[in-house]
């Protein structure tokens, strides 16, 4: 496992969109947690809150995780499909913003955040890592790892 650490929001941003490809690759499941400590600073997050808020309540709850819970909170656990440009578009803006995000291979998670608007933490190949690293520099992103402690 390993930190990855972005100058800034938006850098950390081209880092979740350089990996979105390799958790498509792997059928990851991943959910994401609308809720937020600190407002977001920009518009374009804003909106895209917005319409994955407006999504899960339209959804209602059918995220995985939430129906496990006796009280079903629709923008907890709220699945998101890759596959819909529009949501993996609104996950990479958000993911490191909102209060948890991750993303699971079968049974082993392989990202999370961890409440930072620049740090999140990734358990993939270091080549899967290499390459979503590069991707996000040549979107000219300041982004580095750094081992878990």
């Amino acid at each position: 496992m390993r930190y990855i650490e972005a100058a800034s929001p938006h850098d950390m941003e081209a880092f979740i969109s350089g990996i979105i490809p390799d958790l498509l690759r792997v059928k990851a499941q991943v959910f994401i947690d609308l809720y937020v400590d600190e407002p977001m600073g920009d518009e374009t997050s804003r909106t895209s809150f917005r319409a994955m808020v407006d999504m899960a309540q339209t959804k209602g709850g059918l995220a995985r995780r939430s129906l496990f819970s006796a009280r079903r909170d629709l923008l907890m656990g709220v699945e998101v499909d890759l596959l819909q440009s529009d949501q993996a578009e609104h996950f990479s803006r958000l993911a490191h913003q909102v209060i948890n995000a991750e993303a699971w291979d079968r049974d082993r998670q392989i990202f999370g955040t961890v409440e930072s608007p620049v740090l999140v933490w990734v358990d993939v190949p270091a080549e899967v890592l290499e390459r979503a690293l590069e991707t996000a520099r040549e979107a000219g992103a300041l982004v580095h790892t750094r081992p878990m402690q």
